[in-house]
């Protein structure tokens, strides 16, 4: 996994948990012509509740997003993000998400949040313990601008 300065069809973002039994560090989500189309709908579709003081945010039912940990004795974060960063875009090899760390507990009920601002972020839980998994929050409009 490297970082990319250009837009790929992937970005990594940092991710964590309250499980005392599984850990994440980040999220690699898959940037597809349709996830980035299903994405301006959703963004043009909240534009309209941008007044309404009371709109909190959208939730959405979606998953394209993996939960992973650095592979022992790795520290990915730390090679992909600079200090600062909360997301970046990345390359990977073939085969390489395959090889990363997951949670042991099985993720069910991922949820998309879109604030009427356009700030973003995952959630999954555990399926047998609803431990929560989240990302921390990104600008939509910036991961869309750059593409």
């Amino acid at each position: 996994m490297k970082r990319s300065r250009k837009p790929t069809q992937h970005i990594i973002i940092k991710a964590y948990t309250k499980s005392k039994w599984d850990n994440v560090e980040f999220v690699i989500i898959h940037l597809s012509p349709e996830w980035i189309e299903l994405t301006n709908r959703r963004l043009a579709a909240i534009r309209e509740f941008k007044e309404n003081a009371h709109l909190n945010y959208h939730s959405y039912w979606d998953a394209p997003v993996g939960y992973y940990s650095s592979p022992e004795g790795q520290d990915l974060l730390k090679k992909v993000l600079p200090k600062y960063e909360e997301w970046a875009f990345i390359t990977l090899d073939p085969e390489e998400e395959n090889t990363l760390p997951v949670p042991e507990n099985v993720l069910d009920a991922y949820q998309f949040m879109i604030t009427k601002d356009g700030i973003a972020h995952y959630k999954a839980y555990g399926k047998h313990t609803a431990e929560a998994f989240w990302t921390v929050e990104f600008n939509l409009y910036r991961v869309i601008t750059k593409l």
